[in-house]
């Protein structure tokens, strides 16, 4: 059943006021108006919303019950139109991003507590999924922006480079590695290592891999395991790994961290071309400057 916005704020004014004048006085609508149009809220509703005498208006048992739906109701809708206005000025709106695992525990935060002091309008859908899923999703529109690990942009998406950030060997703290200062990749040669499945992040899996191999082994992968999993399986002591340094803010007991000496990771912000999301280059420049 829709109801025009108009009756429930007509509904709520005489609710608070509990006197049709001074409820019509400031609606600035006439009285037989706004009686007028509280009979056709009860007519569409089927109830009696306000009990009336000569003397005394009160809000009926129905009108109790449906009142605070109302105010909901007129909250929404206020809300509606005041960002549908920012949106077509870009400052305001919704903004889909899809994320890595590895940016979630820094960057992300980062970025969204950044833009939200500057464009406290706009709300965030944030999903996580592989390179090749966030740029699925960007040519088909269904996400905004997407934080990616790519090789080469497909056609019809725009990469920008946000950093380039160290490459660090995750380690159990009884390790024979782990107190050292910095170690070089070969060193890891001979080591039960927990990775992220390929289908991730197609280039940076297969990136590693190539550095391994250069530096004279390939990694013998025994548990498959993306994020936080990673992590708590090192710390169980079942193997080694790789990951982005934004690793670092997560506190994980039982892992230390080390540098791999000469070893980096590139991330780019992605987007379609023909996305019009007019709340899309404030954010794109929000990135930028939290990363630069």
């Amino acid at each position: 059943m829709d109801v025009d916005g108009r009756l429930w704020r007509s509904f709520a004014a005489v609710a608070d006021e509990l006197h049709y004048g001074r409820a019509a006085e400031r609606l600035r609508i006439t009285q037989p108006a706004l009686s007028r149009q509280i009979r056709d809220l009860e007519r569409i509703l089927g109830v009696r919303l306000f009990d009336r005498t000569s003397r005394r208006v009160t809000l009926s048992r129905a009108g109790q019950a449906v009142l605070e739906q109302a105010r909901r109701a007129l909250t929404e809708s206020d809300r509606a139109v005041r960002l549908a206005r920012l949106a077509a000025q870009g400052g305001g709106g919704e903004l889909a991003v899809a994320i890595l695992p590895s940016v979630a525990p820094a960057l992300l935060p980062t970025i969204i507590r950044a833009h939200r002091k500057t464009h406290p309008e706009i709300s965030f859908r944030i999903s996580e999924s592989s390179d090749d899923e966030q740029l699925v999703s960007l040519n088909a529109g269904r996400v905004d922006a997407g934080f990616v690990r790519a090789s080469a942009a497909p056609p019809g998406i725009q990469l920008e480079t946000l950093l380039t950030e160290p490459l660090l060997a995750g380690v159990p703290l009884d390790h024979r590695l782990a107190d050292r200062d910095r170690i070089a990749l070969s060193e890891l040669a001979g080591e039960p290592f927990v990775f992220f499945p390929r289908h991730r992040s197609v280039f940076a899996y297969d990136e590693f891999i190539a550095a391994c191999r250069a530096a004279g082994f390939s990694p013998d992968i025994v548990q498959e395991a993306s994020g936080i999993s990673a992590l708590g399986l090192v710390a169980a002591g079942l193997g080694v790994t790789a990951v982005a340094s934004s690793y670092q803010a997560v506190s994980m007991a039982g892992v230390r961290f080390v540098p791999l000496d000469g070893h980096e990771l590139t991330l780019q912000l992605a987007w379609s071309a023909d996305n019009s999301n007019p709340a899309l280059p404030a954010f794109r420049e929000t990135a930028r400057r939290a990363c630069y």
